[in-house]
């Protein structure tokens, strides 16, 4: 499956106008006054109404201590009721066919961190367009944005399906249910947690007083259960986060947080991303065999690379480093010396620190 790298992110800083091409299908605000609501369901199966089914509440608790002997039914009550927020990404069972409370066990981890034995790792992102799951090729910048705890979602472009709009939060692509998406990802992979402060995001323990909790200690408060909340002090306030909300909220003045949950990024190793066969791609996509052009953001227009104009590069040269999967590449124009970040999509002026985008078309 080849897929064009115009990733864009939608990211909760600044104010830069959204353009025609621009992931437009994501909206957050950033009041922190109340925790931004995330309703809905992956509608991945037909689901039941609980009031039909004798659904385990324990199980949803996290706390079922009958396990497989359990009489009651260890399934998503929220799915059930079409309200699970999670989606694809919920550790409790949403099979709605199977009242075996295996079946929730298999899904313990979220499917945004779903291990594989097979799995070399360490991530693989993948689409589902209805035919099986799908390695995306070149999927270390996806992987940088979703690290990102700024953004909310990307728009790809070039899948079979056209270009969709992926929802980090809730792990699925926007406006397409016939279409899923999940990240594999090796059982080592390191969570970083975040807050939404009042002018970014920061993350915790990283930086503050010396009480802040960390990561690693939320990592593992979220891991032994999923719906759990944690309470800490800073300078004699407490404050609890939910993880089945996702917020930070003062216990003294009740004032809400975002709270969010991202991998900490690791940059691509050579061959240790796997795409499909060429072969495949050229049967699901014949118009992969064009040349990708890269390009900058102008003022108002997008602009092709070309090695000339006191410009050192070319969109060939860009393309060159992108296949080696590189990192960054600097270049000059008229004696200005620029680094482009292939995980950011965008290049810098090392000398006036301008920034713009750039995308693969």
């Amino acid at each position: 499956m080849n897929m064009a790298s115009n990733y864009q992110e939608d990211s909760d800083e600044g104010s830069n106008p959204q353009t025609s091409e621009s992931c437009s299908d994501f909206s957050d605000s950033d009041t922190d006054s109340e925790a931004a609501s995330e309703s809905g369901s992956d509608n991945e199966e037909v689901a039941q109404t609980s009031s039909k089914r004798n659904v385990c509440m324990h199980y949803n608790r996290g706390k079922c201590r009958f396990g497989d002997k359990c009489r009651n039914e260890h399934i998503c009550n929220d799915f059930l009721n079409g309200s699970c927020k999670y989606g694809a990404g919920c550790r409790l069972n949403h099979n709605s066919q199977s009242s075996s409370s295996k079946q929730g066990r298999r899904r313990s981890r979220p499917a945004s961190a779903e291990t594989n034995e097979e799995f070399d790792g360490p991530y693989q992102w993948q689409l589902n367009i209805g035919s099986g799951w799908e390695n995306i090729a070149n999927d270390h910048i996806l992987e940088a944005q979703y690290s990102l705890p700024n953004t909310k979602g990307i728009k790809i472009y070039n899948t079979r399906a056209g270009g969709i709009s992926i929802d980090f939060s809730k792990m699925r692509v926007l406006k397409k249910t016939n279409i899923k998406v999940r990240r594999m990802s090796s059982s080592g992979t390191e969570w970083l947690w975040y807050y939404r402060g009042d002018h970014s995001w920061y993350q915790f323990g990283e930086k503050g007083k010396a009480s802040l909790i960390q990561s690693s200690q939320l990592e593992t408060a979220y891991q032994n259960n999923h719906r759990d909340s944690v309470k800490f002090t800073i300078d004699s306030t407490q404050y609890e986060i939910s993880f089945k909300e996702m917020c930070q909220r003062n216990l003294s003045t009740g004032r809400k947080r975002r709270v969010r949950r991202r991998p900490k990024y690791v940059p691509s190793q050579g061959g240790g991303l796997r795409g499909i066969t060429s072969q495949i791609k050229t049967m699901l996509n014949p118009s992969t065999n064009n040349t990708p052009e890269w390009q900058f953001k102008g003022t108002n227009n997008w602009h092709t690379f070309k090695n000339a104009g006191g410009c050192s590069v070319s969109s060939a040269d860009i393309e060159k480093c992108y296949k080696q999967n590189q990192a960054t590449m600097n270049f000059t124009v008229n004696n200005d010396s620029y680094t482009l970040d292939f995980a950011k999509m965008s290049q810098v002026n090392r000398r006036t620190k301008a920034v713009r985008k750039i995308r693969r078309v």
